[in-house]
């Protein structure tokens, strides 16, 4: 026994040593030994995680640009055409819907051969040669729009680009303040009352323009009953403000009914106003170089021309005018050069001309050459008055023709065609020209433009005498450049 005690006591020791210092007494002989614990294992991914969404267009509505129908509610559609891509997501989109499917390609044409049919196209291919329709109360170009709410949206392998902003061109017919007009101005003692019924539409676009087509100038109202002569007080200016324009042509055959010195007056009182001016000016120089505006980042040349007489109001080297629009050359080359110089300062140039014969309803062979001519150059849209009644439109070559809006703030009560008007809608995906929408007008009270509505016998009526000469091609042959 006494062998064991100095072992024992070593055994002691060294159980005493694997001890840390300050640690307590260690667990009795009848508790267990505690064990480190082992480290947490690592998160598994979890097999029903949400996986990455997949990418998704939007499809726009169009139907042909003679369509009666500007709107459809998705609830009550019953066929639509689609390329085969979008196909089975559009099923199971509108379950209700009759899908058939075609090459995308083809799907414009054929939209715009049928008055009735409704395809649905990405929008890089939409153009102006149809109708955008308004989906379930949502315009897809109105800059207004909030996409997100869109209805018409499908997925895809791969995202598309951004859609480009956009903005939106309103363009009327001439105003004239003289005469009827300005007796009804000096009567109820308001120059904005002639805009009081579109000055809605007017005000909420992006750009608005339309055709001084006689001079304001001077503080005496010039008014006679029986007279071709046609001079607005400058004070009249506040009612063109108003009306939220931003740009006027003075290429007009009334632009110098008070001289010369009329067409500086009407540059100065628009100036002041805040209205650009383009299309006259004090020599030809000045008259026939653009006018160039800045809309939501697009750079935009404006170009004013009249082809009517008197050739005496046509700007000189010397003397102020108009920018003259003369047919004597078929091959148009000054024009096709002045439109071209602006494309290529602009990324849109728009040329608003007055031209054309009186009290027809669609245009002379010279004119559609030189509308053909300016959009070959560059223009995206060319944008008429004079005739006093609508004409046809057309579609060429990717751009917008209107040859004649009729009349817009004017007298000419004393016929159905000289009191139906139109105000032009164009929609721009960026610099590219995607929609355009026709309001029909009709003019009150020797004075007031009214946008028409739907029902009324009129709206159908002024649409179908623009209709009855119009065309429409697509863009297949690509404008010159």
């Amino acid at each position: 026994m006494n062998a064991l005690v100095p072992s024992l006591g070593v055994a002691i020791l060294l159980l005493a040593a694997c001890v840390p210092a300050g640690a307590g007494p260690g667990p009795s002989a009848s508790e267990p030994t505690a064990l480190p614990s082992a480290p947490e294992p690592a998160p598994i991914p979890s097999a029903t995680s949400s996986p990455t969404p997949r990418p998704s267009t939007p499809l726009v509505a169009v139907a042909a640009f003679t369509s009666p129908r500007d709107e459809i509610r998705l609830a009550e559609l019953r066929e639509v055409l689609v390329a085969e891509p979008f196909a089975e997501a559009v099923r199971s989109l509108i379950p209700h819907v009759r899908v058939v499917t075609m090459p995308e390609a083809g799907i414009l044409a054929a939209v715009r051969a049928s008055p009735t049919t409704i395809g649905l196209v990405l929008p890089e291919r939409v153009d102006p040669s149809v109708k955008t329709v308004v989906v379930d109360g949502m315009d897809f170009w109105s800059p207004a729009l909030d996409r997100s709410t869109y209805p018409l949206v499908v997925p895809v392998d791969v995202a598309p680009g951004p859609v480009a902003r956009t903005w939106e061109l309103l363009a009327a017919g001439g105003i004239i303040y003289g005469r009827g007009v300005q007796e009804r101005v000096e009567l109820y003692r308001d120059p904005a009352r002639p805009f009081a019924k579109v000055r809605d539409l007017t005000r909420a676009a992006d750009l608005a323009v339309a055709t001084l087509e006689a001079p304001l100038s001077g503080d005496a109202n010039r008014f006679c009953e029986h007279c071709m002569t046609f001079v607005g007080n400058e004070r009249y200016v506040t009612g063109i403000a108003d009306a939220g324009f931003d740009a006027l042509s003075l290429a007009a055959n009334h632009s110098g009914d008070a001289g010369p010195q009329s067409v500086l007056d009407s540059v100065r009182v628009l100036r002041e106003a805040g209205i650009v001016p383009f299309g006259g000016g004090p020599d030809a120089a000045s008259a026939r170089r653009p006018a160039i505006l800045d809309v939501r980042g697009m750079r935009v040349a404006l170009l004013g021309y009249s082809d009517v007489p008197p050739e005496s109001y046509a700007a000189t080297a010397t003397r102020p005018g108009d920018a003259h629009l003369f047919h004597d050359d078929p091959t148009y080359a000054s024009i096709r050069a002045e439109v071209a110089a602006a494309r290529e300062v602009a990324d849109v140039v728009v040329v608003l001309a007055h031209w054309g014969v009186e009290y027809e309803d669609r245009p002379r062979p010279w004119v559609e050459a030189a509308a053909h001519a300016m959009v070959e150059a560059g223009a995206t849209a060319v944008l008429g008055d004079h005739p006093h009644w609508v004409q046809s439109v057309e579609t060429y070559r990717g751009g917008y023709i209107a040859y004649s809006m009729g009349n817009f703030v004017f007298d000419q009560m004393w016929s159905t065609e000289t009191r139906q008007g139109s105000i032009h809608r164009l929609f721009f995906s960026g610099s590219r020209l995607v929609a355009v929408r026709i309001v029909p007008t009709l003019l009150e009270d020797y004075h007031q433009p009214r946008p028409l509505l739907l029902g009324e016998p009129g709206y159908a009526q002024t649409l179908a005498r623009i209709f009855r000469h119009s065309k429409f091609e697509g863009p297949e042959r690509p404008a010159v450049r």
